[in-house]
């Protein structure tokens, strides 16, 4: 069963963006930090790097359920990386999880 997930993004100013999921259940501010932003709410590289943490997260708990291990509550941290190109430009260069 393919299911689609749709984000509607919708600039207030400069880099901040209302960010709403179909449906209205969820919404918040995604900014970017300074100097580009003004760091009012989460950016790109941190909702990215709580994407996977949180898709990690929850394949470890199925995992442990399955096996009716308890562990919970869980507390895995994530952590990510960026590095400079040759341009100069930032980009995203790894993530790593902490359990």
């Amino acid at each position: 069963m393919n299911e689609a997930i749709e984000v509607t993004l919708s600039q207030r100013r400069d880099y901040q963006f209302d960010i709403a999921f179909a449906g209205g259940a969820y919404g918040f501010l995604g900014d970017e930090p300074a100097p580009l932003g003004r760091g009012e709410g989460p950016g790109p590289a941190q909702l990215l790097v709580a994407a996977v943490g949180n898709c990690v997260s929850d394949s470890l708990l199925f995992t442990l359920r399955k096996f009716r291990l308890d562990a919970e509550p869980l507390r895995p941290r994530a952590r990510g990386f960026t590095a400079r190109t040759e341009s100069g430009r930032s980009q995203r260069e790894r993530t790593q999880g902490e359990i």
